[in-house]
């Protein structure tokens, strides 16, 4: 697909930093500066961020607790979709309805109903569309911040309810405030747990990480999808595989031991949990590449000559900046924003 491949290519660096800029920045304060790469945008633009656009329902895009189960039969969100039909967001919201938070014990609020496999979702079907209307800048803007949503299904403590520890095993800790005031926080038996997973063992190893992402198999014909739906059942599938590499209940484990014993947790993940950090990335390095040429096949992209010139990061932003962008939704809306139907390619005209 070369108008792809030329695309992508020369909008590199609107979608994420290069290399030498991962393996040297900290990345602090990326809320406060004028251009956010693509893949940063729905944590420091969306999620967080000094510019003004920061959405509501933006962060349960980031997640989904997969393997909390139901009380009155074991079954969990994993579970539940091995069965396509209840990759639906009625489904999932009906399930929400039926747990309890397992930290506050008190009903989900929607703001903590992750709906991750939905954003993907919808984000696929947008990228067809930008696509069927020569919406180049669109679709890069796009493709790019779905890099973030696919990097975090990939993430095994994005995907869990033991994200940063045990919420069933949390203790009560009084907070007394200036003004004299006091609050009851709950906090998870091995909280810390998340931060020193993914920033101090990933970053710490990020070069290693990088070498082993260039091995990531190429795309073949037959992995191509055609719907969002497809999308959303391939992320979860991506998920399924996550979990069996980075199963979190064994790094809770293994964390809480390493804390015991005054073990560096970073050496600890990498010599138990490296191999199946980078099998989980480049799974999802590898679905990435499948979403967007699948996308761009459904939108018939080949089929015609494309503009496929750099973006300007300022243009990239002002695409973003706009709140009827892929909007964030809650589990009870988002719904209305996807298609059930496959893509069907427009045809060029001919003279």
């Amino acid at each position: 697909m070369p108008k792809l491949k030329e695309l992508m290519d020369n909008n590199a660096a609107i979608i994420s930093h290069d290399d030498g800029t991962i393996l040297k920045s900290d990345f602090k304060k990326m809320g406060d500066l004028d251009f956010i790469p693509m893949a940063d945008v729905p944590d420091f633009f969306w999620k967080h961020g000094h510019q003004g656009h920061t959405r509501h329902f933006e962060g349960p895009n980031h997640f989904a607790d997969m393997d909390q189960v139901r009380d009155e039969d074991g079954v969990d969100l994993l579970t539940l979709c091995k069965d396509a039909k209840n990759i639906d967001p009625k489904v999932w919201n009906e399930f929400y309805s039926s747990v309890e938070d397992l930290l506050e014990q008190k009903p989900i609020t929607m703001e903590h109903r992750g709906l991750l496999p939905f954003r993907v979702w919808q984000i696929f079907d947008k990228m067809v569309e930008f696509v069927q209307n020569d919406e180049m800048a669109n679709f890069v803007c796009a493709a790019g911040v779905l890099t973030h949503y696919i990097g975090d299904s990939c993430q095994p403590l994005h995907i869990s309810y033991l994200h940063d520890g045990d919420p069933k095993k949390a203790t009560s800790h009084t907070v007394h405030h200036r003004d004299g005031t006091t609050d009851v926080k709950r906090v998870p038996l091995g909280q810390g747990l998340h931060s020193a997973y993914e920033d101090g063992m990933v970053n710490a190893h990020r070069k290693d990480i990088l070498t082993a992402l260039r091995e990531t198999p190429a795309v073949e014909a037959p992995e191509r999808i055609g719907s969002g739906f497809d999308a959303a059942k391939a992320t979860i599938d991506l998920m399924r595989k996550t979990f069996e590499a980075l199963p979190p209940a064994d790094m809770l484990r293994d964390y809480l031991a390493a804390i015991k014993n005054h073990k560096d947790t970073k050496a600890m993940f990498w010599d138990k949990y490296g191999a199946g950090t980078i099998a989980a990335m480049q799974d999802g390095t590898h679905l990435l590449a499948v979403l967007w040429e699948s996308a761009w096949v459904a939108g018939g992209g080949e089929s015609k000559e494309r503009d496929t010139s750099a973006l300007e990061p300022q243009q990239a932003m002002g695409i973003c900046a706009s709140a009827n962008f892929l909007p964030s939704r809650s589990i009870a809306d988002i719904g209305e924003l996807l298609s059930d139907k496959p893509a069907k390619p427009k045809k060029s005209k001919k003279k």
